[in-house]
């Protein structure tokens, strides 16, 4: 309220025309000449208080917008690229190149490590919001950085530092970031090629580093991941890498580590098939149900902290194939897990063909009859299992409780769906489940409606996450069309994205 000082004398007709009032005892000269009725004056001892609130709010808003504050500039392209790249491949929950924080440190002078660092950043900055001016730059970048790895190479004493493998590993994730129809050759291989080579040149001493024994354990991956997915034979260089860093190590008691092992058998077991190296059937059945049967001793023996609970669910979400999920401790252990389940549909899928004829029959005899029953059940409980694993990274806009009783809840640790906008923490773990998903919907063991549950899925991930590949996945299975899942693998970006 503000005082606006004494109040007039004068009567209400003489105030709203604005007149001078004379104050005459029984009416004033200007409502008697005006033939009006004279209200009479007012007591002069009263105040007059008016609502001033909005008008003051309105002139302090209007001072404090001219206020010049003052805004950082905007981060350059560069920069956001290395923040997003960072956060997921550095310092994020699988941290696949956390060697790179210690290597780059030490060597940031090294030209070609840095233009390397750039293009794949950009390249995934990208991928993740596609932004013209990130794909020249990214473009740009990694033709600067094949220039100067070039000439690193060309230099004995910069050939054998870590910069340079490392540059070669970024150059080899810039190809499967970019990659969509890979042709599995060229590029895709040879930066691996030539990583493996410097490895062998460089000797044992540079196993002593746990930082570099890291980044020689990711090379070792990727490099069995390429095989895998391009179906080449194993090389022999890798098989004695993984022997130097086992030796040097305790990673052999993991059991991710276990599993690339016998992935590693598969690749060779089913290149053997590939080439008729092994071309009798019988031997070849056999080798594959043995095979199998390491994987489930494997499963047998994974230590507690790599297990997953089992949470059954009285009503069933939408994200439910079954009235039950799976909740896993860390991604990493889901990963593992989908890997083993999507490895043993393949090869059981291997092993059901070798007990059919050519007009897709069972082959006569029990023990054929048997095999094929056990292959079958195999794929079908790995197919459920798979969908199991998705409830805990979909993260969808309905409420619902992942640990199946409240109680569960500070147990596990696990948080429950929230409604709103997606959680950008879950897009990349979504991503993950889209190849096991595939491999598991595109078997012709599984039932259709396993299938379409899968698509839906899909589709899901594609709306609400803003992953553009799910849609790609989907409307491939909902095609009914067979595809390589290697070049599915391959199209989804590889260890890129999945690793």
């Amino acid at each position: 309220m503000v005082y606006c000082g004494p109040l007039s004398k004068a009567c209400l007709p003489c105030r709203r025309r604005k007149l001078r009032c004379d104050l005459r005892t029984d009416a004033c000269t200007q409502c008697t000449r005006a033939q009006l009725t004279c209200s009479g004056y007012r007591d002069t001892t009263a105040l007059r208080f008016r609502h001033e609130t909005n008008a003051v709010q309105q002139r302090v808003t209007a001072r404090k917008s001219t206020t010049i504050i003052p805004r950082s500039p905007p981060l350059s392209i560069y920069c956001q690229a290395r923040d997003i790249f960072y956060h997921n491949y550095v310092f994020g929950p699988s941290k696949p190149f956390e060697f790179l924080l210690s290597v780059y440190s030490q060597t940031s002078k090294d030209v070609h490590l840095s233009r390397s660092v750039d293009a794949v950043a950009l390249a995934y900055l990208n991928a993740q919001r596609p932004l013209g001016t990130a794909e020249v730059e990214a473009r740009r970048s990694y033709v600067s950085a094949l220039q100067y790895t070039s000439g690193a190479l060309q230099e004995p004493h910069l050939a054998k530092q870590d910069s340079t493998i490392l540059a070669i590993l970024l150059l080899d994730l810039y190809e499967k970031i970019t990659t969509r129809a890979p042709a599995f050759h060229g590029a895709w291989a040879t930066h691996l090629d030539g990583a493996l080579a410097l490895v062998k040149l460089r000797g044992d001493e540079q196993f002593i580093e746990p930082s570099i024994r890291g980044m020689l354990i990711r090379l070792s991956t990727n490099v069995l991941i390429s095989c895998v997915t391009s179906r080449r034979p194993v090389l022999d260089d890798l098989v004695s890498l993984r022997h130097t860093i086992a030796a040097h190590s305790l990673t052999p008691a993991d059991p991710k580590w276990r599993e690339s092992d016998l992935v590693i058998e598969f690749a060779k077991l089913r290149h053997h098939i590939d080439t008729r190296v092994l071309a009798d059937e019988n031997e070849v059945t056999f080798a594959l149900i043995e095979l199998d049967s390491k994987f489930l001793e494997l499963s047998r023996q994974v230590p507690p902290t790599w297990q997953y609970a089992t949470i059954q669910v009285e009503t069933k979400s939408n994200h439910h194939y079954e009235s039950h999920h799976h909740i896993h401790p860390a991604e990493h252990v889901c990963q593992m897990w989908n890997t083993f389940r999507a490895t043993r549909i393949l090869l059981n899928e291997l092993v059901r063909s070798r007990c059919m004829d050519r007009q897709g029959r069972v082959n006569a005899g029990p023990s054929f009859q048997g095999i094929h029953e056990r292959a079958t059940r195999a794929i079908k409980q790995m197919a459920k299992d798979i969908c199991a694993s998705l409830p805990q990274y979909i993260h969808g806009p309905r409420t619902f409780d992942l640990t199946g009783s409240p109680s569960a809840s500070s147990n596990l640790g696990i948080r429950t769906f929230a409604a709103g906008q997606p959680d950008p923490r879950y897009h990349l773990p979504c991503y993950r489940l889209i190849y096991p998903l595939f491999v598991a919907a595109q078997s012709s063991v599984v039932p259709p409606c396993l299938s379409k549950w899968v698509v839906d899925q899909l589709r899901f991930m594609a709306d609400y996450h803003a992953i553009k590949n799910a849609m790609t996945v989907a409307n491939l299975l909902e095609s009914g069309q067979r595809t390589d899942v290697g070049k599915v693998y391959a199209m989804l970006g590889s260890y890129a994205f999945v690793c």
